[in-house]
């Protein structure tokens, strides 16, 4: 059984009134069906048009036109809109097969207590795709699952009166049209990226032939996505080069990992819209930024 978080029946009933604030950093823009990949971030909320990656599932969707996609915490999104009633969820998950996902598909949905939706007919198959219907009363459930290739899987599902049953079947079959999954090889691999630096202070270690004097650099990596790199001009014996006290340079901006036939690479946007691509690499305990050994710890920054 899908139990929903306690305020997900709040939502469904003032869908359009409700709203979360989102962090100054947003992750909204502008209507488009063309918009760049943004990877899925607690609390904060996308407009219609952006497609959305999540880095630990591997997998990407598109946000429906008039809907707005926010994360509040764990792997379930919440969708609104104030054209269209009701309300929907993106379940986002992990080690599954086909067989507990049909599982959970089959059970009652538990949408708040004392509102449950049951199943209506037996789950629909189309290859990787699975389709269930639920209701009760008024009420009515549609839901779409789609399998990942590295036992993962995503689960649409749209709730609201039975009058809206074909517009939210519409919905859950246009968010499954849009959905990519990351293949076997790059899922895992980008998911262990993401494990590795999320939160954590990048430091390339200085040529031992290079003068203290050139410096040094930090690349803070916060979980939230944004970055904060520290740029250290002169090098002063007794402190750290880590940018957190006077004599630093700051440049910030967001950050994501993006894996290519098992090759990473950490993409830094700064705030002017300047991008910078660095590959990087993980031998043994070792962690390499551009072909230079970099050290991997705790950001204070980010805290």
């Amino acid at each position: 059984m899908m139990n929903w978080p306690a305020f997900a029946l709040v939502l469904l009933v003032s869908v359009g009134v409700c709203t979360i604030p989102s962090p100054a950093s947003s992750a909204s823009s502008p209507d488009t069906t063309q918009a760049a990949v943004r990877d899925l971030r607690v609390g904060e909320r996308y407009r219609g048009g952006v497609r959305i990656r999540s880095p630990f599932v591997g997998v990407t969707f598109v946000v429906p036109k008039d809907w707005h996609a926010l994360l509040p915490a764990g792997s379930v999104v919440f969708l609104d809109s104030s054209v269209t009633t009701g309300l929907g969820t993106v379940h986002l998950l992990t080690d599954v097969t086909e067989e507990t996902v049909r599982a959970q598909l089959s059970e009652p949905q538990s949408i708040e207590a004392g509102f449950v939706l049951h199943p209506v007919g037996s789950i629909q198959a189309e290859g990787q795709k699975f389709i269930g219907q639920y209701a009760a009363g008024d009420d009515v459930g549609v839901t779409v699952a789609l399998l990942g290739p590295s036992r993962n899987a995503v689960i649409y599902q749209f709730v609201g009166r039975k009058t809206e049953r074909d517009i939210y079947q519409r919905l859950a079959d246009e968010l499954a049209a849009s959905t990519q999954f990351m293949n076997e090889q790059d899922g895992p691999v980008l998911r262990a990226w993401y494990e590795r630096l999320t939160g954590m202070m990048l430091t390339p270690q200085l040529d031992s032939r290079v003068a203290p004097s050139e410096g040094s650099t930090a690349i803070h990596l916060c979980s939230d996505g944004r970055f904060i790199r520290t740029i250290r001009l002169q090098s002063v014996p007794g402190r750290a080069a880590d940018g957190e006290d006077g004599g630093a340079d700051h440049e910030t901006g967001t950050w994501l990992i993006k894996v290519q036939e098992g090759k990473a690479g950490l993409i830094l946007t700064e705030s002017t819209g300047r991008i910078d691509q660095h590959e990087v690499l993980h031998q043994g305990d070792q962690f390499l930024l551009d072909g230079q050994a970099a050290s991997v710890t705790v950001s204070s920054s980010c805290l």
